[in-house]
């Protein structure tokens, strides 16, 4: 962590990861973000998954694990959740795990038929998956947003890969 650090410090265009912004005071000031009217792609995600829920629910399949990648609040995947009878399990990743946590015992209230298994990750690296009391029948990955835009294209690629390896054979992405 450190080394990457001071590489994007040392380089000519200083950089530093997104992802060293989500302490739990960042991840609430980032979902603070998300409401006002100047930022506009949350209403559009919800709009595209409100719109196209139907289709979605029949790309996905029966029995499935469903995977938030930087899940934050989990605001998004809740019309998933309010929608779709085949996800018997949720698995939000999010850096900071106790935002994460604290979604996740508000998704566990709100959803009881649903297992939800938090997973506290630096998802730009492979991670165990939790074990699940019933196995799904697929893996799927939700990554909604514009977060792969604040990856370099060979990052990105690696990302691409690392959800590969999370999703396993026969998973599936929601992008």
């Amino acid at each position: 962590e450190v080394a990457a650090l001071l590489t994007g410090l040392s380089s000519a265009q200083k950089t530093i990861s997104p992802k060293y912004f989500y302490d739990e005071r960042g991840s609430e000031l980032f979902e603070e973000i998300t409401t006002l009217p100047e930022y506009y792609p949350t209403r559009t995600e919800l709009s595209i998954l409100n719109e196209h829920i139907g289709e979605i629910g029949v790309a996905l399949g029966e029995d499935v694990s469903l995977i938030e990648l930087g899940a934050g609040a989990s605001t998004k995947v809740r019309v998933l959740l309010d929608h779709l009878a085949n996800v018997i399990v949720f698995v939000p990743v999010d850096i900071s795990g106790d935002h994460l946590h604290a979604a996740a015992e508000e998704l566990a209230t709100d959803y009881p038929h649903i297992e939800i298994l938090p997973v506290a990750a630096d998802f730009t690296r492979p991670f165990p998956l939790p074990h699940p009391q019933k196995m799904p029948a697929r893996n799927i990955l939700f990554f909604p947003g514009s977060t792969i835009g604040n990856f370099s294209p060979p990052d990105a690629l690696k990302l691409l890969r690392t959800m590969r390896t999370v999703v396993k054979t026969g998973g599936g992405l929601l992008i």
